[in-house]
């Protein structure tokens, strides 16, 4: 190796990538003292050639203080061993750096959190914009153990994220009770960790003190996907007329979008500032025909967990499939249980019973959401050595992935831009566990361009969609705005308070079905005027008032193109109540189904319009008609009640609130079984109790059990220390 003074940074880097410093430990070190005392871009190398010798430290021998006192110089205390080694002044530095009263002694921030926990500690707003390996949710977790906030709500962009910080803070100890759902009972001390959604269900909030917004870059509206993005700048609305201080976490921002009010004003940190390192390996772009191929190639000589990036369900199923074909997963005995277990509840040919079996775990957003977790938790327990994904895992789930191969190089059907990359780039390498992650991608990665991120509801640019801007009083308003609602505003059809009850609805089309209902016959208005559950008729002239007014349908989705398929899909539903392997076995067999003699379309058809119509969109919208045609029924002397229907749809026609025990990991078909055993119980607080108290040795399905006691582990907060 070459002097202090002749090393370059990619040379150390190289050298180090061996495994093998030789006797030039010394030298290194030397340069990477050079190197901190330098710009901003030689501290950034100095650090990330620090964390790349953590797996060479037994190499170090006599030099091993000298590492550690870079280090502490470096920031990286959590790296640091041999405490006895350190300075009185470096010591005083590492215990300024430990968050208040937090029950791992482990825990060090270093320089860049420990400044974001002070801000928040000290009651002033923070924006942070941070590597995914960064520790955001650290702060988190070590601002409620400080004992000083009572009331917290936490805005989360998926339901995957409610389960993961949910558990994590459920074992915190901090005294609080981890409330995510709007059905659930507060207690003295509250944690709010919602959807946007779900917390613009919420009758009240409580006096917060505190509120953070999870992947804060989401409030930007991106052409041609307005809805979640407009009801998460709706909720933060709600959030922000608390007046409590908040905290923006995110990944690869570079600032906030210019003219925003003062009630932004917050201390606004962004920082490369990562734990672990990153390798990056641009590959040649294949043929189309051979892009598999190529995977292949590349996956036979990778070693550790790895993760691989999918744009689409089905492009993650040809990548499972293949990497099953070729023998590149192991036969795992600890994964028979579940896929025995999957094979009976959807179909023995599905290829994520098959899949798991051999070590290849499939995550997309049409799978149940106690077997997608599961698989995720299989795969940070090593039980699965590859883990085919799309987007529903790069949003903020934690793995423990090596290697993330980037086999698609698409994201909502575009090209990715340079910040989801990054995102995508953020998921390899752990810290303690993967100090170096390595990236494969088979084309040139994205020019590096950062976003600035609009919040549209204040910034109220032309691409605010109608429905977030009715939300607002009229002294918040724009003179744009003002004029954009006008048609709305000044007609009497349907009262503002209304459209604003109806969130994430256009107003227009709330009008225009209103106008329709009036010009119904009397007998089409009878058929509306139901409660409880609806006749086929009933059903489907709601279904029609949905899909031609409030939510029309361009060719399919998800599994619906037209009011008489919905009707006729949630009516099969209902009349097999909510029993997926029978619904599988009719999509099978139906002539006219593209999924004949195709269990894997069959069973994921199924379920991605289990979960997106009745389990979603179809209750909120009939519950918006019901609101929005109650006027004129009551003109004719007549009434109607949908929410005992809604509400049966929610639960995907299975028993009431079963359906939610999917979030908590453990299976609703698992919680069926066990009905006799839950019941009774009134609410979904009661549920979980009841379900904490079954005896695992009464489950005779050895994966049930498994479950069972995962969740309920889960379930049992920690007792503040």
């Amino acid at each position: 190796m070459a002097t202090s003074d002749e090393l370059t940074t990619p040379a150390l880097r190289a050298r180090i990538s061996t495994g093998d410093l030789g006797d030039e430990a010394f030298q290194a070190l030397s340069f990477i003292a050079s190197l901190l005392s330098g710009g901003r871009a030689d501290v950034s190398n100095a650090r990330d050639l620090l964390i790349r010798m953590l797996d060479l430290r037994s190499q170090l021998g006599p030099n091993e203080r000298a590492f550690e006192a870079l280090l502490r110089e470096a920031g990286l205390f959590a790296y640091i061993q041999a405490l006895d080694g350190l300075s009185t002044g470096d010591l005083v530095a590492l215990e300024a750096h430990r968050p208040l009263d937090f029950p791992d002694p482990d825990v060090v921030f270093h320089p860049v959190q420990a400044r974001a926990y002070r801000y928040l500690l000290s009651g002033r707003s923070v924006i942070l914009s941070a590597p995914t390996s960064f520790g955001k949710s650290l702060i988190l977790d070590a601002v409620l153990r400080s004992g000083r906030f009572d009331n917290v709500a936490v805005v989360v962009p998926t339901l995957a994220l409610i389960d993961e910080t949910r558990r994590r803070l459920s074992r915190l100890g901090s005294g609080h009770r981890v409330i995510s759902h709007p059905s659930q009972s507060l207690g003295d001390r509250n944690v709010l960790v919602m959807t946007q959604e779900r917390l613009l269900e919420l009758e009240t909030l409580p006096q917060l003190d505190l509120f953070m917004i999870d992947e804060f870059y989401k409030l930007s509206i991106p052409a041609g996907q307005p809805d979640r993005s407009a009801l998460l700048n709706h909720a933060l609305h709600r959030l922000m007329k608390t007046g409590a201080p908040f905290y923006f976490a995110g990944p690869n921002v570079q600032t906030l979008a210019e003219g925003l009010p003062d009630l932004f004003e917050a201390a606004f940190i962004a920082t490369d500032y990562a734990t672990v390192a990153v390798d990056m390996v641009t590959l040649p772009r294949p043929r189309r025909e051979e892009r598999i191929a190529a995977l292949l190639d590349l996956c036979q000589d990778l070693e550790g967990p790895t993760l691989i990036y999918c744009s689409r369900p089905e492009s993650a199923r040809s990548v499972a499939a293949a990497l099953l074909d070729a023998s590149l997963g192991r036969r795992v005995d600890g994964m028979n249980d579940a896929a025995e277990w999957v094979a009976r509840e959807f179909h023995p040919d599905w290829l994520v019973g098959r899949a798991i079996r051999h070590g290849i775990g499939i995550h997309h957003g049409k799978l149940p959401r106690a077997l997608a977790q599961y698989q995720v938790d299989s795969f940070n327990d090593g039980l699965l050595d590859w883990l085919v994904c799309t987007s529903t895992l790069i949003e903020g789930v934690n793995t423990t992935a090596k290697n993330v191969v980037v086999y698609d190089h698409i994201l909502n059907g575009r090209t990715l831009d340079y910040f989801s990359f990054a995102n995508i780039k953020g998921r390899s390498g752990r810290m303690r566990r993967h100090f170096v992650g390595k990236v494969y991608i088979f084309r040139a990665p994205p020019s590096e361009q950062l976003p600035t991120v609009d919040i549209p509801l204040y910034s109220q640019s032309d691409e605010v969609p109608e429905s977030l801007l009715v939300q607002l009083e009229d002294h918040e308003l724009t003179e744009r705005s003002r004029e954009r609602l006008r048609d709305v505003l000044d007609q009497d059809l349907v009262p503002v308070d209304t459209l604003r009850m109806n969130a994430g609805v256009d107003p227009a089309r709330q009008i225009e079905l209103v106008r329709h209902v009036r010009s119904l016959s009397d007998t089409d208005l009878r058929l509306l005027a139901w409660a409880g559950l609806p006749t086929y008729d009933q059903l489907q002239l709601a279904s029609r008032l949905i899909v031609d007014f409030l939510n029309p349908i361009s060719g399919r989705q998800h599994g619906v193109a037209s009011a008489s398929q919905l009707t006729f899909r949630l009516n099969l539903a209902r009349s097999l109540d909510g029993d997926v392997r029978s619904l599988v076995e009719q999509e099978l067999a139906n002539p006219r189904s593209e999924f004949v003699d195709k269990p894997d379309g069959a069973v994921e058809a199924t379920l991605d319009f289990l979960r997106h119509w009745p389990g979603f969109l179809f209750p909120k919208l009939l519950i918006a008609v019901q609101n929005l045609i109650r006027p004129a029924l009551a003109e004719a002397r007549l009434s109607a009640d949908y929410s005992v229907f809604a509400a049966q749809c929610l639960n995907l026609f299975l028993p009431d609130q079963v359906v939610v025990l999917e979030e908590y990991g453990f299976p609703a078909q698992a919680a069926q079984s066990l009905i006799g055993q839950l019941r009774p119980y009134h609410d979904l607080d009661s549920l979980l109790v009841r379900l904490s108290e079954v005896d695992p040795g009464s489950v005779s399905d050895a994966f049930e059990r498994e479950l069972l006691i995962r969740t309920q582990d889960g379930l049992r907060p920690s007792a503040p220390a």
